[in-house]
């Protein structure tokens, strides 16, 4: 196939502000009524409750009920973000944020539904973010809900005594267990919106994309949802036995335990009473572990037993995601031939062969700066394509995998982060949201906005990317000539050569 990437809108001057409408009829959803906009074309529901606020005592704590209201709660304007530090979302913030977003086309009945997270490194981002506008999927006959999960230190702590205080003796998970709540909001609720609950699509991005598959393997997230989209995004399924260690739940509460211990707090209530604006500041490297209820095992072993969720999964990654994310991966951007070797080993939590230094070579300083975006790029597309292979080998729902490698018009103004075919360009096209930007797109860039978006609701209708007036996605089987390329011919041409995986191992 030869389809058309941008560059991702992340601050406040773009964020969405509601369409002035007129009010749709009351909506009653867990809780109580609701009642959203309606512009005539779209009818949207933000900020919608999907759990009780996470705050006081229940901060650490699994997402709880709905606190029920009185009357009907007009929901036309998003939420707070969760709290955070990142300094490309500056909307207002709380720890009071779980709530979730709906598009829905006028006189919606049983639609597919999409339900987008949203990527950040599990530190940053929200479900408001103005890329995550859902009006033209639902022009493309699909429903789509965006959601917020906590993050950081607020989403991701473990210790023995949130591990002892749990039902399920499980702590850590706290953003992804509030991923499962919005989705069994969605599976009870949806229908009232015009959604068919048992044709959930599951699609995210980076940590969004992390999060898809983790609830793939996740019992917990059992029957929520029928397929799944992950892009650019999939760092808990461990490649080799080494990466098991950053998710053993023991070295988590460890870490938790140290972290309190230095806030000059003796128990987790003491923890609990101190002000947000304190603990976020404090460093901590959130991410997922196996706590026994959201996972049970390693990803990997999950899937060569065949105890995933089977669903139909569409994942794929981009031809420039190393520039972007190889600072952010090695926490340095000083990559020198001095440091090449030490960084090369840094990035695969191993010492790199001497054939896998000749293919990815540092002899001079621009040199090794290359390489390392390169490595960096075809490191993380081989996760993705390692796990899309677990698939083909063992389960029964059909995987397709795609290969991103059109570079977007350029802007006027100097373009930084999700340029080229860099992390997260690929948004902007398949929410069909160029608009966001101000650049001067092309004719060629419409098109493929316009194509993906068919593309990726065609998949969430069916399971199945193909329809009559595209050209044919074939579903991915291990090959190269499976992987599905995106981009123009000459970019197909140019920059479609897949790297060599087997340097990486084998699935």
């Amino acid at each position: 196939m030869r389809v058309l990437s941008s560059l991702v809108c992340l601050g406040l001057a773009c964020l969405a502000a509601p369409v002035s409408a007129q009010p749709t009829p009351p909506v009653s959803v867990t809780g109580g009524q609701i009642s959203g906009s309606d512009n005539g074309e779209v009818r949207t529901w933000f900020g919608v409750p999907f759990a009780a606020p996470p705050v006081g005592d229940l901060r650490w704590k699994a997402p709880q009920p709905v606190v029920p209201w009185q009357g009907v709660k007009a929901v036309t304007a998003f939420s707070p973000a969760c709290r955070q530090t990142v300094p490309w979302i500056s909307n207002p913030q709380s720890e009071d944020c779980l709530y979730l977003n709906i598009w829905a086309p006028e006189k919606a009945e049983k639609l597919p539904v999409i339900v987008w997270i949203h990527g950040g490194g599990y530190f940053g981002g929200t479900g408001a973010q103005p890329l995550y506008d859902g009006t033209r999927l639902t022009k493309k006959g699909v429903i789509v809900v965006t959601i917020n999960y906590r993050l950081g230190v607020f989403g991701f702590l473990a210790t023995p005594e949130l591990t002892a205080e749990s039902p399920d003796h499980a702590s850590g998970n706290q953003g992804i267990l509030d991923q499962i709540a919005a989705l069994q909001w969605v599976k009870a609720n949806i229908a009232a919106f015009g959604g068919d609950p048992d044709r959930v699509t599951l699609m995210g991005e980076s940590a969004g994309a992390n999060s898809v598959a983790v609830l793939i393997a996740s019992p917990a997230a059992k029957g929520l949802f029928q397929r799944a989209i992950a892009e650019s995004g999939n760092y808990s399924v461990p490649l080799d036995a080494s990466e098991n260690a950053r998710a053993d739940h023991k070295t988590a509460e460890a870490e938790g335990q140290a972290f309190l211990k230095a806030q000059g707090a003796a128990t987790i209530a003491d923890l609990r009473h101190m002000d947000a604006d304190i603990l976020i500041r404090q460093k901590w490297s959130p991410r997922v572990i196996v706590d026994g209820q959201v996972l049970r095992e390693d990803m990997t072993t999950t899937y060569r037993h065949h105890r995933q969720n089977d669903v139909p999964i569409l994942v794929g990654w981009n031809a420039d995601e190393g520039k972007d994310l190889a600072p952010e991966i090695l926490g340095t951007g000083d990559f020198t031939a001095a440091s090449h070797e030490a960084l090369v080993a840094k990035l695969l939590g191993h010492a790199p062969s001497d054939a896998l230094l000749a293919a990815y070579p540092g002899r001079t300083d621009a040199q090794a700066h290359a390489a390392i975006n390169q490595l960096t790029t075809d490191w993380w597309g081989w996760r993705m394509w390692y796990w899309t292979s677990l698939q083909v080998k063992n389960g029964q729902s059909k995987p397709y995998l795609y290969y991103f490698v059109h570079s977007p018009t350029e802007p006027a103004t100097p373009c930084g982060y999700g340029c080229q075919a860099g992390h997260g360009a690929e948004i902007q096209y398949v929410f069909d949201q160029l608009d966001k930007d101000p650049r001067p797109w092309s004719a060629e860039d419409r098109q493929l906005a316009d194509q993906l978006a068919t593309y990726w609701t065609n998949f969430a209708k069916t399971g199945d990317s193909n329809s009559a007036n595209l050209p044919e996605w074939k579903a991915f089987d291990g090959s190269d000539a499976s992987v599905f390329r995106i981009g123009t011919d000459e970019e197909v041409k140019r920059r479609g050569k897949l790297p060599d995986f087997r340097r990486f191992g084998t699935p």
